[in-house]
C-alpha cells in the first residue's frame, strides 16, 4: 500500500476496505431481508393459528386440518431464522477479521511514515490508544447498520403493509408514520452525540499518553520522590475524561427520555385503535394478537435502533478521532520520480542549505560544506550549535527549507528514503532497543543476516563474551527500551548493528561515550577498522575521538566557523576550537558538546 494515499475521512476510509467485499455486503443484505420478512410473518402466522382455533374449536378434525400448515411454518421459521443468523455470523467472521487486520496494518504503516518531529511532539501512549480505539470500533461501524438499521427499515415497510392489508390500513399508517418520525428524531439526536464522543475519545487518548509517559519515566519519579506530583499531574487529565464522559452520558440520557415518550405515544395510539375496532366489531381476536405482537416487537426493535444509533455515532466520533494522525500529511515523502541511491564513493555535499525549526530563528543560513569520500570528519560545538541537525538532515529525518544535500552528486530529496538510509550506518549516543532478543536487536540492522553474521558483529563490538554468560545467550530478552542492559551494553549493541550493516557512510554520535575506559580502547580500535574506506561523520564529545579524525568542523549557532585538522585548529590560539580544547583539558567542561 502507498501510505501517502490512505483516505483521511471516515467514509472513504471504510469504503477502501468494503469495496473489495461486495459479496459479503450482499450477504448482509440477504440476511436483513430474511430477518425483516420473519419479523412480520411470525405474527401473521400466529394470527392465522389463533383465528383457526377460534373458528374450529368445536371441530377437532377441521381444526387439525387447517392449523397444521401454519403451525409447521411457524416452527420452521425458527429454524430458518437460526440458519439466517448463522450465515450472518459466517459472513461476519470472514469480513471483520480481514478488515481489522488490513486497517491495523495500514494505520500502523501510515503512522510509521510520519516524520521524526511528529513523534517528538506526540505521546506514544496517545497514538497506541487511537490505534486501539479504531480496532475496537470499526466492527460496530459495520455491524450496527447491518444488524439494526437495514433490517428494521425493511421490517417497518413489511409490517406496515401487513397491517394495512391483513387488519386495517389505520394500523399500518400509525406504525409507518410513528416509525419514520421516531427514527428521524432519534437520528438527529444521536448524530449530535458524535461531538461529545469525539471530545471524550480525545481526552481519553491524552490521558493514555500522559499515563504512558509517567510509567516510562517511573525510575525518575521514584528517584525524585515525586509520585504524588505525578498523580496530581494525571489528575487533571482524569478530570477532563470524567467531565467529557459525563456530558456524553447526560446527552444520551435526555435522548433516551424523548424516546420513551415516543414509545408511550405509539402504545396509546395502537391500543386506542384496537379498542375502538373491537367495540365496533371490525377487530377480531387474531387481528388483536397480530397488532399487539407485531407492534410490541416492532416498537422495541425501533427503540433498540435508537439505542444503537447512539452507539453508532459514538463509534463514528471515536473513529474520526482515531484517524486524526492520518489527517496530518506526512512531512517527508519520496518525490514521484525518486530513484534508489547509488553510493560509489561516499561524497557528501551541502549546497546553500537553509534550515530552521518551526517557530525558531534560522539555524543554518546558506550553509556550504563538502565532505570528501572516505574522509573522517568530527563535528564540534556547544549544545544547540547544529551538530545533530547536520546529521538529521543527511538522514532526512528533517528536511531543508532551501538548498540541496548531495551524496555522490545525487540530491537526497530525489532518492527514496529507504535506499538513502540503507546506505547510512548510524550509532546514536542513546540507542533505541526493542523488547526482543539480543539476536533480533542486532539483526535489525540487516534483517536478512544469518546468525553467524550477527555473532561476528557482536564479537567486533566486544559484546559476544557478555552475551555468552547469559542463561539464554543470544535469545535473552533485553526488556522495554533495553531496560535490562547497562548503558555501555546498549551502546555496544548499536555498534554491533553498525558492523553488521556495513554501510559505506557512517554517522556516529560519540559511539564510545557510555563505555568504560578499557572497553573504549577496544571499541576505538574496532571503529578505526570499520571506518576504513568509509565516509564517516562523528559528533565528538571526547578529545580521544578527535585524534582519529582527518578533519574537524566547529559549529557556532549554525555556522561552521572553523574547518581543519586537529593540529591546524590547535595552532590558531584565538580560535573557538582552541578555547574549547583547553577548557576541557583543564576540566572546566566535562566534554565538548
Amino acid at each position: 500500500m502507498n501510505s501517502q494515499t490512505l483516505p483521511n475521512t471516515l467514509g472513504p476510509f471504510m469504503w477502501k476496505y468494503l469495496k473489495h467485499k461486495k459479496l459479503h455486503l450482499a450477504g448482509f443484505v440477504l440476511v436483513g431481508v430474511v430477518w425483516a420478512i420473519e419479523m412480520s410473518l411470525s405474527p401473521f402466522l400466529l394470527k392465522i393459528i389463533i383465528d383457526t382455533v377460534v373458528a374450529y374449536s368445536s371441530n377437532h378434525i377441521l381444526l387439525a386440518k387447517f392449523i397444521l400448515l401454519p403451525a409447521i411454518w411457524y416452527v420452521a421459521l425458527t429454524f430458518i431464522v437460526n440458519l439466517n443468523f448463522r450465515f450472518y455470523d459466517y459472513v461476519s467472521l470472514r469480513l471483520y477479521t480481514y478488515i481489522k487486520g488490513a486497517v491495523n496494518e495500514d494505520m500502523i504503516s501510515y503512522l510509521l511514515h510520519h516524520s521524526h518531529n511528529f513523534f517528538q511532539n506526540t505521546f506514544t501512549g496517545s497514538l497506541t490508544k487511537k490505534l486501539s480505539d479504531m480496532m475496537d470500533n470499526i466492527e460496530p461501524l459495520i455491524n450496527i447498520p447491518n444488524e439494526w438499521f437495514y433490517p428494521r427499515i425493511l421490517a417497518m415497510i413489511f409490517a406496515s403493509i401487513t397491517l394495512c392489508y391483513v387488519v386495517q390500513p389505520i394500523f399500518g399508517l400509525i406504525l409507518f408514520i410513528w416509525a419514520v418520525i421516531y427514527v428521524f428524531v432519534t437520528y438527529k439526536a444521536a448524530k449530535g452525540s458524535e461531538k461529545f464522543a469525539r471530545m471524550f475519545s480525545e481526552s481519553a487518548a491524552k490521558l493514555s499518553g500522559t499515563t504512558s509517559d509517567s510509567i516510562a519515566n517511573i525510575m525518575t519519579t521514584k528517584l525524585f520522590a515525586n509520585i504524588s506530583h505525578e498523580i496530581s499531574h494525571i489528575r487533571h487529565d482524569i478530570a477532563t475524561v470524567v467531565k467529557n464522559d459525563r456530558e456524553l452520558l447526560w446527552y444520551n440520557l435526555k435522548v433516551n427520555f424523548l424516546q420513551g415518550i415516543g414509545i408511550s405515544i405509539f402504545v396509546a395510539a395502537m391500543l386506542s385503535g384496537l379498542i375502538y375496532g373491537a367495540i365496533h366489531g371490525w377487530i377480531n381476536a387474531g387481528d388483536f394478537a397480530l397488532v399487539v405482537t407485531l407492534s410490541t416487537s416492532f416498537m422495541w426493535g425501533v427503540h433498540d435502533v435508537g439505542k444503537q444509533m447512539q452507539r453508532f455515532f459514538k463509534a463514528v466520533g471515536t473513529c474520526n478521532q482515531a484517524l486524526s494522525f492520518i489527517k496530518i500529511p506526512h512531512e517527508i515523502i519520496d518525490s514521484s520520480d525518486a530513484k534508489p541511491l547509488v553510493v560509489s564513493k561516499g561524497e557528501i555535499k551541502f549546497e546553500n542549505i537553509d534550515f530552521s525549526y518551526s517557530n525558531n530563528n534560522a539555524l543554518f543560513k546558506n550553509l556550504n560544506v563538502t565532505i570528501n569520500p572516505g574522509e573522517k570528519v568530527g563535528l564540534v560545538g556547544y549544545s544547540g550549535a547544529g551538530k545533530s541537525t547536520f546529521i538529521k538532515l543527511i538522514l532526512r529525518l528533517i528536511d531543508t527549507q532551501a538548498g540541496n544535500i548531495y551524496i555522490d552528486g545525487q540530491p537526497i530529496k530525489k532518492v527514496t528514503k529507504n535506499s538513502l538510509r540503507k546506505m547510512l550506518g548510524t550509532i546514536p549516543q542513546d540507542p533505541d532497543l526493542f523488547h526482543r532478543s539480543l539476536m533480533e536487536n542486532i539483526r535489525f540492522a540487516r534483517t536478512d543476516a544469518g546468525d553467524d553474521e550477527v555473532i561476528e558483529a557482536a564479537k567486533k563490538a566486544h559484546l559476544h563474551e557478555f552475551i555468552c554468560e547469559l542463561p539464554e545467550q543470544y535469545q535473552s530478552l533485553v526488556g522495554e527500551k533495553g531496560v535490562k542492559l547497562s548503558g555501555g551494553q546498549k551502546q555496544r549493541i548499536a555498534i554491533a548493528r553498525a558492523f553488521l550493516k556495513n554501510a559505506p557512510i557512517l554517522l556516529l554520535d560519540e559511539a564510545t561515550s557510555s563505555l568504560d575506559s578499557v572497553t573504549e580502547r577496544y571499541i576505538q580500535e574496532c571503529l578505526h577498522n570499520v571506518m576504513q574506506n568509509k565516509t564517516t561523520i562523528v559528533i565528538a564529545h571526547r578529545l580521544s575521538t578527535l585524534k582519529d579524525m582527518d578533519r574537524i568542523l566547529v559549529f557556532v549557532n549554525g555556522e561552521i566557523v572553523e574547518d581543519g585538522t586537529l593540529s591546524s585548529l590547535l595552532e590558531n590560539k584565538s580560535g573557538h576550537f582552541y578555547k574549547l580544547w583547553n577548557m576541557q583539558a583543564e576540566g572546566f567542561i566535562p566534554s565538548i558538546k
